[in-house]
């Protein structure tokens, strides 16, 4: 019994041990940026998803349409990031990179957002390591939509 316990408590250790170095080698790296203007593919479906590219896939979702003047929503995209706790790392014209930060374990996940001259704004939000963001990008992304519907 006492090394089934012990067997049990050291598999955990290790998990727990795994999980932090995970979060430690998810803060090196940067969001992917635009390629020939628009989001860059998802590598993984697992842990990402994006609008840029509808097709059909688990990992797209819709853009998000907003009216009034493009300029004052890409200023407001930056309060919305802040609000869900999020860091704007890059903000260059149409584009806003951000990073989000996990609590416990430190998992970084990069958000991008491009801003059409339609009036669309497409996401991409994907987590730095790992297979499965366990729905976390997808959630973040419907938030943010539901933060852009509010104002």
């Amino acid at each position: 019994m006492n090394k089934v316990l012990i067997i049990l408590a050291s598999i955990a250790v290790f998990i727990v041990v795994a999980f932090f170095v995970l979060g430690m080698m998810s803060k090196k790296g940067e969001a992917l940026g635009l390629k020939e203007g628009q989001l860059q593919a998802c590598a993984s479906t697992e842990n990402c998803v994006i609008s840029e590219q509808i097709d059909g896939m688990a990992n797209t979702v819709e853009p998000f349409t907003f009216s009034g003047d493009k300029g004052e929503f890409v200023s407001k995209l930056e309060g919305v990031i802040e609000t869900l706790g999020g860091k704007v790392t890059v903000k260059e014209g149409d584009y806003i990179a951000a990073t989000f930060t996990s609590g416990i374990f430190g998992f970084v996940d990069d958000v991008e957002l491009r801003v059409t001259d339609d009036n669309l704004l497409h996401f991409r939000s994907a987590s730095r390591v790992g297979r499965s963001d366990l729905g976390a990008n997808k959630k973040r992304v419907d938030a943010m939509k539901m933060l852009l519907n509010q104002q």
